[in-house]
Order: structure tokens, then sequence, then C-alpha cells
């Protein structure tokens, strides 16, 4: 392993920010950035010799390998960490456009959402992976966060909170429970989980995250996020009493007058409950 390489990995290890899959991420491309580093002819770099030069060299190199553009943005913001984390924000713009990284679209054409019903969850053997897979669709929650709730710590009552440490870019939320089933679904975690996580004690975080993925391809589950996008349109129709645009109701901009409002802060608290903080990513989970 090359200094640098080293020295970036010693560093994601004494700062864990964000979630597992966050730090797991992070740790992986800046590995692989120091490799393209060091093959591009800057072989005497440390982790404070970071600037602008390394910045275009690697842009062009992604340009020539043909990187997409998310695959490209993700590593710009493994790059803008490390210029943090050694004092030197200043080094990569914070606009990517000025980078001449182009704006991708993240709408889908079509809906993603899943649901899930009694037959179909019950068809999972695992009672855990079960129940992890039935918070994902109940409160909208991601892989990591179903996995490391914890129902004697996140259950409130009227609602769940989800500790930074359980959630990506390290953002503790609150989602509401407004509906039976989620009551119960809390409580049959609970006689299950006792005082810990989704997580049975003997393992750690990636070796169950390991059963879970194996246990959804047994299952012929191929992408569970779709389980988010599901929740994301039914409490958007629960609050405004229509349905999204990627169920079947009006867009955004067939929207009466007297209905853009409610619109507007409907999309914005889906947004919180997922986890983000801007209105416009509901658009990628219940369309324009």
């Amino acid at each position: 392993m090359k200094k640098l390489e080293f020295q970036l990995k010693q560093m994601t290890f004494h700062n864990r920010d964000g979630s597992y899959g966050t730090q797991k991420g992070r740790r992986s491309s800046l590995a692989h950035i120091a490799r393209q580093l060091h093959d591009l002819g800057f072989n005497q770099m440390n982790v404070h010799s970071l600037c602008r030069k390394h910045v275009d060299a690697l842009l062009v190199l992604w340009r020539e390998l043909d990187y997409s553009v998310s695959t490209t943005k993700n590593y710009m913001s493994h790059l803008r960490w490390w210029a943090r984390k050694v004092g030197k924000e200043g080094v990569i713009p914070e606009d990517n456009q000025s980078l001449t990284i182009p704006s991708r679209n993240l709408i889908p054409r079509e809906s993603k959402a899943q649901y899930f019903d009694r037959t179909i969850l019950d068809s999972i053997p695992d009672e855990r992976i079960r129940l992890s897979v039935e918070l994902q669709q109940e409160f909208g929650l991601r892989k990591e966060e179903c996995l490391k709730f914890r129902p004697s710590y996140a259950d409130q009552g009227t609602f769940v909170r989800l500790k930074g440490s359980w959630t990506k870019g390290g953002r503790p939320r609150e989602i509401p429970v407004v509906k039976e089933s989620q009551r119960s679904l809390l409580d049959r975690a609970f006689q299950v989980a006792g005082s810990g996580s989704m997580i049975p004690d003997e393992f750690s975080y990636a070796q169950w995250s390991k059963h879970y993925e194996s246990v959804a391809d047994k299952c012929g589950f191929k992408n569970l996020h779709g389980l988010r996008h599901g929740y994301a349109q039914r409490r958007y129709q629960s609050l405004v009493g229509w349905l999204a645009p990627f169920a079947g109701g009006p867009s955004r901009k067939a929207l009466a007058p007297d209905r853009r409002i409610p619109d507007q802060v409907a999309r914005l608290k889906v947004s919180q409950e997922l986890g983000h903080n801007r209105i416009e990513i509901t658009d990628v989970y219940l369309g324009r």
C-alpha cells in the first residue's frame, strides 16, 4: 500500500462521519483515488499535499475513462471530505458546474415503488430480516436504518426516532406513527429485539448486512429500496388526499391553484421523513 493510500485509510478510520455505508464507500473511493493519483505521476503525495492540479488531473482521467456523472460526483464528494479534513476547503469549488461536471437527471421515468402484502412478507424465512423489511415498508427506512433499528430506543409512541449513527449523513430524524400497521410492527419488533437492535448480538453490522442480502436474494428480491418509494407515495396521498404523479395522480403543473400549497407542504414533510433536506428530491419518489 502506497503512502497516500495508507494515510487516507487512517484518516477515514479516525473520522467516522456518517453511516457505516457512507464510511465504507468513502474509504473505498479514497483508496481508488490515491492509486489513480500515483499512476498519474503524483507519487510523493501525502494527505496534506492536495491541491487544485490534483483535482484537475483526476477530472481529466475520469472523463477519459468515461465515468458517469453520478460516479464523478460521488468521487468529488469524497475529495471534498478529504479537503475539509486537512483544512483545504478552498482547493475544490463547491459548485460542480465550475468544474465542468454536468448536472445529472435523477428523476426516473416511471415509479420504482414496491409494496409487499402479507403473503410475500411471510415468505421471508428469517424473522428479524422479515421485520426489517417491514420497517422499510412501513417507515420508509434505508437498509442500514432498518437493520440497526432499536425498538426500545426508537419507539416513542406517536413517532419513531432514528439515531444519527443509523442514518445516511449522520442526520437523526423522526417519523410519525399514524397507522395501526405501524404500531403493530413496532410491538412485534420489540418482542423479538428487546433492548437490542434488529441485528443479533453475536453478529456485526457487516455480517448481518451480508445475511440480509443473502436472504433477500433467495427470496427473489432485487431492490428493496423500492419499498421506500412506496412509503413516500402512500404518505403523500395520506397528507394531501390525492395520488402522487407516479401513482397516477396529477402532475405538479396540472394541480389547481388551491392544491399547490398543500402539495408543497406534503412534499417537504415526506422529504424530511425520508431523511432529506430538499423538497426537490421528492420528484424522485413521487414524480413531477
